[in-house]
């Protein structure tokens, strides 16, 4: 076995990691399933007049990010885009192409991804993140076909991406179902089958599925056809894995010129499809021209009017949270806050009667917290502190229970987060380092920030009472 996938598995025994739970069901809500793959970000809003019409509004857009492609400002744009269209993104995870392979991503990539991502301006609630794209072809994973590194990868994705954040809602990369046995390449099957040989509990660290849905053989075959080649081929996928979690067909086309995408959406009404988004919206003359819903100027081919008339439906995502406590820092450094202060919360701030520090009980321990309990005392945070006692910490105190965000962005010391609800621990957050975005699942209206490792050291648990006193030190 190559010494790679070692590194794999000696990172991942490296930590605990926990089944995926995603914050939020995208089916619980009314959903516009309609969407569209796209290669460029400033695709988007050609791809939402497509998306989001006859009626429709927030549709899914899923589109790739390369590793050599992080530009934050083109980026931030994307995302910001994509709330203004009412788009949904689903972010399909890429290295970048060495010869006649795409280099093999390692933990050290989900990393990066991880980080830069999380300083994006989400529209939704929900992150949706790809984990690359079918490695059962070797092309796909630098030169080799790996079903262990893939599944064991899955299990480095959980760990990197929910610790940053719980709303990341990780899927599968997208197998080829045609996909023979052979030097290059592996039958979809025989790919879970040595999956689940190599790591029996990756699918409990996915919050579902990534399929690729095309009819074939061919790319013509009819929408009604029933094997495992046509469009139904996730039924078999579902089957096999014997999961029912929820299914995101994010690449599926035809070489047809007409007379498919009505009666195919029709085939796919299952309940547990979350989003369908065909390839590709725009393809210019490359390879992938016949699928391309635009022809190279830009002009709707038959494919795209049919897909047009598909029936959607007004979609309501659980959104993002807009409020954001950014640290001073940001101020300091000449950057714009998300969220300014109004000046005359800074007045009133300046003439109200303060306790600056207070006593916190919580199980057997006993520490002294400053108090936040203002706009302008939560912004500056713990930010440029090089240090904070072991018997310290700071309590933030909100009047009223909501899923407050918090921005790591140029913090010096990594933090334990203890999410508060009436006086009772409702979350814990370990370990937190900069630069991270993070919120609980749960309402809140008092957040406990101290060094990291004093959850663990303290044995702190859900449930657990906290008692906050005035008093001198």
């Amino acid at each position: 076995m190559k010494k790679f996938f070692l590194l794999f598995v000696t990172l991942s025994l490296c930590y605990f990691v926990t089944p995926a739970q995603a914050v939020f069901d995208p089916l619980a809500v009314p959903n516009n399933r309609v969407g569209v793959h796209i290669l460029d970000p400033q695709e988007i809003h050609q791809a939402a007049k497509l998306v989001n019409s006859s009626g429709g509004s927030w549709g899914y857009v899923t589109i790739p990010i390369r590793s050599n492609d992080r530009d934050r400002e083109k980026w931030i744009r994307f995302f910001d885009n994509a709330k203004k269209e009412k788009l949904i993104p689903i972010i399909r995870l890429a290295t970048y192409p060495e010869g006649p392979a795409w280099v093999k991503p390692t933990p050290f990539d989900l990393v990066d991804f991880a980080n830069f991502l999380s300083d994006m301006p989400w529209p939704t609630k929900n992150r949706y993140i790809i984990l690359f794209n079918e490695p059962n072809h070797a092309n796909e994973w630098g030169g080799e076909v790996s079903p262990g590194e893939y599944a064991t990868m899955i299990l480095d994705a959980n760990r990197i991406f929910k610790d940053r954040s719980v709303d990341y809602f990780l899927l599968s990369a997208g197998l080829d179902m045609s996909a023979p046995n052979s030097k290059t390449s592996m039958d979809a099957f025989e790919f879970y089958r040595q999956m689940n040989v190599y790591q029996p509990e990756w699918l409990a660290y996915l919050d579902g599925l990534s399929v690729h849905a095309y009819p074939n053989p061919g790319f013509k075959a009819s929408p009604y056809t029933t094997n495992r080649y046509g469009i139904l081929s996730y039924q078999y996928e579902l089957n096999y894995l014997r999961t029912n979690k929820p299914i995101f067909i994010t690449e599926t086309g035809t070489l047809r010129e007409s007379g498919f995408w009505i009666p195919a959406f029709e085939v796919w009404k299952s309940s547990n499809i979350v989003a369908i988004t065909p390839f590709i919206l725009m393809a210019g003359s490359g390879d992938f021209a016949g699928f391309s819903l635009l022809d190279p100027g830009g002009q709707p081919k038959t494919a795209y009017w049919e897909i047009e008339r598909v029936p959607k439906i007004a979609g309501s995502p659980l959104l993002a949270n807009p409020v954001i406590i950014e640290s001073l820092a940001s101020f300091k450094s000449g950057e714009t806050s998300s969220a300014p202060l109004n000046i005359w919360q800074r007045i009133k701030d300046l003439f109200t009667p303060k306790v600056v520090i207070s006593k916190l009980r919580v199980r057997d321990s006993e520490i002294w917290v400053e108090i936040a309990d203002t706009e302008s005392k939560r912004e500056q945070g713990l930010s440029g502190r090089d240090k904070l006692d072991s018997d310290s910490g700071m309590l933030f105190i909100f009047d009223r229970p909501d899923k407050y965000s918090f921005w790591m962005k140029d913090m010096k010391i990594n933090l334990d987060f203890v999410w508060i609800r009436d006086g009772k621990i409702v979350y814990l957050s370990r370990n937190i380092s900069n630069p991270t975005t993070l919120y609980p699942p749960y309402d809140v209206n008092k957040v406990l920030e101290v060094n990291a490792g004093f959850i663990d050291a303290n044995k702190l648990e859900v449930g657990d009472k906290i008692e906050v006193w005035q008093t001198t030190k």
